[in-house]
């Protein structure tokens, strides 16, 4: 449906010529003397429009509907589908392929490979960003990246969407493996005080109580075979002491502040293609802040400029700081750290006991935090062969 605007004289007889030829129309409405609205249809319209042309009346289009406006309008929008088409293609093939392959570790265990070592493993097998979907298959690239490298104890291949995520868990270390002919001491990897004596092999040498320091024999590698005789074997078991992680973290109770003084200082220069001509040369001071303000001169095409360079004086003063705050700071560093040991020491760690943190001034204007932590731990570890340690 069209529907038009009609504006003259005679507007009765143009609609009546309009009909002789064969137009229709579905609703004729007069707004004012000079003015009249119709709805017909494209045939209709076609037919008005040129009987209002041949007598010179103005007539315009309002409106279209239906399915000949449904076709004019995709007529002049042809470029749009051509798009839309175009854009589903280029989605598609994009979606046909793998863009992005990422490597992620399932394990807390330190690993040995680098993610680009992964990816060049990758690369040998033939998958790289960009290759097909259909060629990849997940179950087989599992097991040839399993057996690519005996540091693997599982692989995962696993596709989502233009993504391949490859998930790789580091082999599980063997268990230390004990040679009770090869002969060794256990001797202390830290100062404590003994708690409990627990010797699987060889002879105790300490004894609830015993204050030991780093390096002396706990359990000496050797066993009685008869009441004259002893052989040398390599000694196991655990020596449970009260030891002591401490560490600290020092800071400054004062702080540099800049404060401005009263005086400042103006210098300037002509600059022209690097060449430099001075213009006023301003006062320096031992301590300044400079600020530079450029003021063309030449415009767009002379790149001729002044540079006005505004000297502050300023003083550095040491003001204190919160007390109170230092100490929280300085308290979580050495915390922080102190925590770091103990984690690193991993199972030999039975139970914290306590903890405490005190602080010190150890120079004028310098506090110390140092906190101490008590835990109840193996102290066991692998010394010297019987008979030298």
């Amino acid at each position: 449906m069209i529907r038009l605007r009609v504006e003259g004289l005679m507007l009765e007889k143009l609609l009546s010529l309009a009909l002789k030829e064969g137009a229709g129309f579905r609703a004729v409405r007069r707004e004012g003397r000079r003015r009249m609205i119709l709805e017909t249809d494209a045939r209709g319209a076609k037919i008005l429009l040129k009987l209002a042309q041949r007598f010179s009346i103005p007539c315009e289009i309002l409106e279209k509907r239906g399915l000949n406006a449904a076709a004019q309008w995709l007529k002049r929008r042809w470029t749009l589908f051509l798009g839309i088409l175009l854009g589903a293609v280029l989605l598609a093939l994009f979606a046909s392929r793998v863009w992005f392959i990422d490597v992620e570790w399932k394990s807390e265990r330190p690993v040995t490979h680098a993610q680009s070592e992964i990816l060049d493993m990758l690369a040998e097998l033939g998958v790289s960003p960009g290759m097909p979907r259909r060629e990849v298959q997940t179950d087989l690239l599992a097991m040839e990246l399993e057996a690519a490298s005996e540091d693997f104890s599982f692989a995962g291949v696993r596709l989502q969407g233009v993504r391949l995520l490859v998930e790789v868990a580091p082999a599980v270390e063997a268990p230390e493996v004990f040679d009770l002919d090869s002969a060794r001491d256990l001797v202390a990897t830290a100062d404590g005080i003994v708690l409990s004596v627990n010797a699987l092999s060889g002879k105790a040498c300490v004894e609830p109580g015993d204050v030991v320091r780093r390096g002396d024999v706990l359990i000496r590698g050797e066993e009685r075979i008869s009441s004259e005789t002893t052989r040398e074997v390599a000694a196991l078991g655990e020596v449970l002491a009260r030891t002591w992680v401490v560490t600290e973290a020092i800071g400054s109770t004062s702080s540099l502040e800049r404060r401005y003084t009263s005086r400042e200082s103006t210098s300037s220069k002509l600059e022209l293609l690097g060449w430099e001509w001075p213009l006023w040369e301003g006062e320096h001071f031992s301590l300044q802040e400079s600020t530079v303000e450029e003021l063309p001169v030449g415009g767009l095409f002379l790149p001729l400029r002044i540079l006005r360079t505004t000297e502050r004086e300023y003083v550095d003063t040491r003001v204190p700081v919160d007390e109170e705050a230092l100490k929280t700071a300085l308290a979580g560093r050495a915390e922080a750290m102190a925590d770091a040991e103990i984690a690193a020491l991993g199972e030999d760690v039975r139970q914290i006991v306590d903890k405490w943190i005190d602080y010190s001034m150890i120079e004028e204007d310098r506090l110390r935090a140092r906190c101490v932590i008590e835990v109840q731990r193996n102290i066991a570890g692998t010394g010297a062969s019987a008979g030298g340690g």
